[in-house]
C-alpha cells in the first residue's frame, strides 16, 4: 500500500458495512474517518488533514449521496477530493448513464454492493494515487 496524504472518507449509513469496510482498509494500513450521512461527510471533509478520497454509498439519511457529490462539486477545495461510489442504487443505471454521472459529478469509480472488499482496496489505491500524483504536478 502507497501511503496517502490524509484518510480514507467512508460515508455510508449501515453500520455492518461500514464497520466491515473499516476493519478492511485499516488492516491494508490505511487511515479511516467515518460518516453516516452527507452533512457529516461534509464536516469530514473540512476537517484537516482532508480526507484524500471518499468511497460513498448514494442512499444516505439526511444528505444522500448527490446533494453531497453537488455541495463537493460547487466547493474548489473539496472537488479535487476523489470519490468512489460504492452502492447499490446506481447498478441500475446504463454504462452510458454512469459515464455522464461520472463525468458531471467527478465521480472516480462506481462498485455496486455487495462489493468485494479487495476491489475497494485496489479502487481507493487506484483512484486516490492518481489525483495525488495531478496534485503534486506529476502527470497521471
Amino acid at each position: 500500500m502507497a501511503s496517502l496524504r490524509g484518510p480514507v472518507l467512508i460515508v455510508e449509513d449501515d453500520p455492518d458495512t461500514r464497520e466491515s469496510l473499516q476493519h478492511f482498509l485499516e488492516s491494508h494500513g490505511y487511515l479511516i474517518r467515518l460518516a453516516s450521512h452527507g452533512k457529516e461527510a461534509l464536516v469530514q471533509l473540512g476537517r484537516r488533514p482532508r480526507p484524500a478520497i471518499i468511497v460513498l454509498d448514494m442512499s444516505l439519511p439526511v444528505m444522500d449521496g448527490h446533494r453531497l457529490l453537488t455541495a463537493r462539486k460547487a466547493d474548489e477545495a473539496l472537488r479535487s477530493v476523489p470519490v468512489i461510489i460504492l452502492s447499490a442504487a446506481m447498478a441500475g443505471m446504463s454504462p452510458r448513464d454512469r459515464a455522464l454521472y461520472a463525468t458531471h459529478h467527478e465521480v472516480a469509480a462506481f462498485l455496486s454492493k455487495p462489493a468485494d472488499p479487495q476491489q475497494v482496496v485496489e479502487a481507493v489505491e487506484r483512484h486516490a494515487l492518481k489525483a495525488e500524483d495531478a496534485s503534486a504536478g506529476v502527470p497521471v
